[in-house]
């Protein structure tokens, strides 16, 4: 593992990665329409909290099954549960039926991106485990890219069954590459299924957690409000404010899992968040079209910079017997975060606070964050020369 050159295994994960990301990103455009036309139309807000709380409840069973049976268990369960709701959504008659099947959607999200966020922490040289995770997250979002943008031609071509049909087969070649992964990891006396917090947390990760909640309250809230907002704005494509983000995070993610690599973990959530503070400024502060690209730019940079150091931050935190138990630990963090940043962006927003209020309450969590990585890259410097 030694040398700049990730081994084979990992861009066969990173590529199987990509197609999994495709394929549940591919149904998002739809489903407002699709619940609407089932008399659902009040209960738009919850498929994206629905879909986070099904993840969040999973976790802490994928993380158990990612260290006590394998890595491999862990990606081929989600890609299952992927596909399986893939194959199920035209038949989804019913609200609750509809609900049932983002819950099924929402555990594949719960297993496949713990399991190889903990197989790229076992193969990759640990110093360069933020790079690595930086390119893994670049494939992610590529991914997310191309669902969002292939979903809309699929639907104009083949209807809404042929974009469901898409994101099983996607799902499906996942599940292939997934398939043909070495092992990595399976402990040799799995200890026994025990519901106690205890097995569920990994203490030694805490801060890197925290961090991820306080950053992914904003996620929830762009993914709640932002469609709106940016109609509000003037601008035609609901999608516009997502697609500058990511691709300002795709871009930067080329370069700061290196930093993270080179200067630390801390100082890299300080930069990101940084960026994230500025951002909300912007959009609470600036009201032309400038202030709306601006501020979906420097979200995006930030997004590149925290997520690669916080994954590489648990990573190193953790040994491979308890990897998937940290790993775990910071997606329960993240959809914990995406589910109240939703709700409660959702709450001001139908309340009358506005847009503004909103973004208020993101730059606060950015600011907690930035401060508490600022500290802890100073004590890091600090005990680097005692």
């Amino acid at each position: 593992m030694a040398g700049s050159r990730f081994p084979s295994s990992f861009w066969l994960l990173s590529t199987g990665a990509l197609l999994f990301f495709v394929s549940f990103n591919l149904v998002l455009p739809e489903l407002p329409s699709h619940l609407r036309e089932l008399g659902g139309g009040d209960y738009l807000g919850l498929i994206i909290p629905v879909f986070s709380l099904s993840a969040l409840v999973s976790r802490p069973l994928s993380g158990y099954i990612t260290d006590q049976w394998g890595r491999k268990w862990a990606l081929i369960a989600g890609t299952l549960f992927c596909i399986l709701a893939g194959l199920l959504y035209p038949f989804s008659g019913t609200v609750w039926f509809f609900f049932m099947i983002r819950m099924i959607h929402g555990f594949s999200t719960g297993f496949t991106p713990t399991g190889f966020v903990a197989y790229a922490g076992d193969v990759v040289d640990p110093n360069q485990r933020g790079k690595a995770m930086g390119w893994l997250g670049l494939f992610n979002n590529a991914g997310t890219s191309i669902g969002y943008g292939v979903g809309a031609w699929i639907v104009a071509d083949f209807g809404r069954d042929g974009i469901y049909t898409a994101t099983a087969l996607s799902a499906l070649l996942a599940l292939l590459l997934f398939s043909r992964l070495p092992e990595t990891f399976k402990s040799a006396e799995p200890r026994p299924l025990e519901f106690k917090i205890s097995r569920w947390l990994h203490r030694e990760s805490f801060l890197p957690a925290v961090l991820m909640l306080l950053v992914c309250v904003s996620l929830g809230s762009v993914l709640t409000i932002m469609p709106d907002y940016t109609e509000f704005r003037g601008f035609d494509n609901k999608g516009l404010f997502l697609s500058l983000y990511i691709a300002a995070s795709l871009f930067v993610r080329l370069i700061s899992g290196t930093i993270s690599d080179r200067f630390g973990r801390p100082l890299s959530v300080a930069i990101g968040t940084g960026f994230q503070i500025l951002s909300m400024a912007v959009l609470i502060g600036v009201s032309n079209s400038w202030g709306f690209w601006a501020g979906a730019i420097l979200y995006g940079l930030g997004q590149g910079f925290n997520a690669p150091a916080l994954f590489a931050w648990s990573s190193d935190l953790s040994s491979k017997e308890n990897r998937g138990s940290a790993t775990a630990m910071l997606f329960m963090a993240l959809e914990t975060g995406i589910i109240i940043g939703g709700l409660a962006a959702g709450f001001l927003v139908t309340r009358g606070l506005g847009y503004s209020s909103a973004f208020a309450l993101n730059g606060l969590c950015f600011v907690l964050a930035f401060g508490w990585a600022l500290q802890e890259t100073l004590k890091t410097r600090n005990r680097a020369h005692s």
